[in-house]
């Protein structure tokens, strides 16, 4: 049966992630930067992990998800946790966290099911299966965790009650705190630009490399582009060829943490001109760091982006990007203020440490442990922080 307030022991957690917290995605990413077990508010919570597929990605994941759901079981059954934390995607994340959402009522777990994907309007509009699936994963959950107001006003909209519903902003460790600002481009050197992401259409290399060919087409000078991640790595590196970019834009691959945040560290501008995108990471990353964001305004991409204070929220068009990058290299002042701004905003929003406090309060408040630390009086609602 569900905790009550009266219980006692360790609050039990069984947080559900695609890998775990040594995956390379951003989900698993954010998870492996809590402190548990240092952090004040994680006291009285007993955080475990499991992975619902494992390595495994496209067409391939349901051979590998019974394994991966018999794992949990057997977790389940030996943990026996208070609150099962599934975070979900759509597409196959979406069948998959259906499955375990109710495995976890089975085993009289409390579920928070935690959004770090965009809401499918035109597949709950259609009735589609992808559709019915968001919702009867919203739906069914005990609290639903959003990244952001815009996403949770939408949910309402879509039928989910407020009262279960969560904003719940990413966080990310400070990596940049003895970091000058302005920056270098700031003060008149070679301006940086660095995008961060896997490489394909969601992220929009594509529309950021046409960007920076349109620059250089207009004769704009003093820029260099950073391109880092996996994916389709030799399609975009063909693309910026194409483009007489070759010597202008530098493709990583695959960079760990460190080596990502070092990049930030070094750029003035972090660009991310997505098609899909929840709560990104990289601009959480990015305004840590002191860089100027450039990005689509998209879902929640608006909590991290002050259009005009910590850089532009553009529509998702080369010439838009090539604009806003232009402003910034003719204005080196004006850039600086962006950096600055965006340095400020993460320290009041998106630090780690508010991250893990307003998680804390989330799972308290969930299994009506009003005694444990960090309990619901200071509670996320819907639209607001505390």
């Amino acid at each position: 049966m569900p905790p009550s307030g009266q219980a006692t022991g360790p609050l039990r957690v069984l947080c559900v992630t695609p890998t775990g917290p040594d995956g390379r995605g951003g989900i698993d990413r954010l998870y492996s930067y809590l402190r548990i077990g240092e952090a004040p508010c994680w006291s009285g919570i007993d955080l475990r992990f499991v992975a619902s597929r494992g390595p495994v990605e496209g067409a391939l994941w349901p051979l590998a998800f019974p394994r991966h759901l018999a794992g949990i079981a057997w977790r389940l059954a030996r943990f026996r946790p208070h609150i099962v934390h599934l975070n979900f995607a759509n597409r196959g994340s979406a069948w998959r966290k259906v499955v375990i959402l109710h495995l976890a009522k089975l085993f009289g777990a409390r579920v928070a099911a935690h959004l770090h994907d965009a809401v499918p309007e035109a597949g709950i509009r259609s009735g589609s299966v992808e559709g019915r699936l968001f919702l009867a994963i919203c739906r069914g959950a005990d609290r639903l965790l959003v990244l952001g107001r815009p996403t949770a006003d939408l949910v309402a909209r879509h039928g989910v009650a407020p009262e279960r519903i969560r904003v719940l902003l990413n966080g990310t460790p400070d990596f940049a705190d003895a970091a000058p600002l302005p920056k270098g481009g700031a003060a008149g050197g070679p301006v940086e630009i660095l995008l961060a992401g896997r490489l394909g259409p969601r992220k929009g290399a594509a529309i950021l490399i046409e960007a920076l060919a349109l620059l250089a087409a207009r004769g704009v000078d003093g820029w260099h582009c950073t391109i880092a991640g996996d994916g389709d790595v030799e399609t975009y590196a063909s693309l910026a060829r194409e483009r007489g970019l070759e010597d202008r834009i530098r493709f990583t691959g695959w960079l760990d943490s460190p080596a990502v945040h070092d990049l930030m560290r070094r750029a003035d501008i972090v660009a991310l001109p997505s098609l899909v995108e929840a709560l990104p990471l990289s601009l959480i990353e990015g305004a840590c760091a002191g860089a100027a964001l450039l990005a689509t305004d998209i879902s929640n991409t608006s909590e991290i982006v002050v259009d005009g204070v910590n850089g532009h929220l553009l529509p998702r068009d080369p010439a838009a990007f090539a604009d806003a990058i232009a402003g910034c290299l003719s204005d080196r002042a004006r850039l600086g203020r962006l950096q600055v701004a965006a340095r400020r905003h993460f320290l009041d929003a998106f630090t780690i440490e508010a991250f893990e406090t307003d998680l804390c309060r989330i799972y308290t408040d969930l299994a009506g442990r009003a005694g444990t630390r960090g309990a619901a009086s200071a509670e996320l609602a819907v639209g607001e922080r505390a």
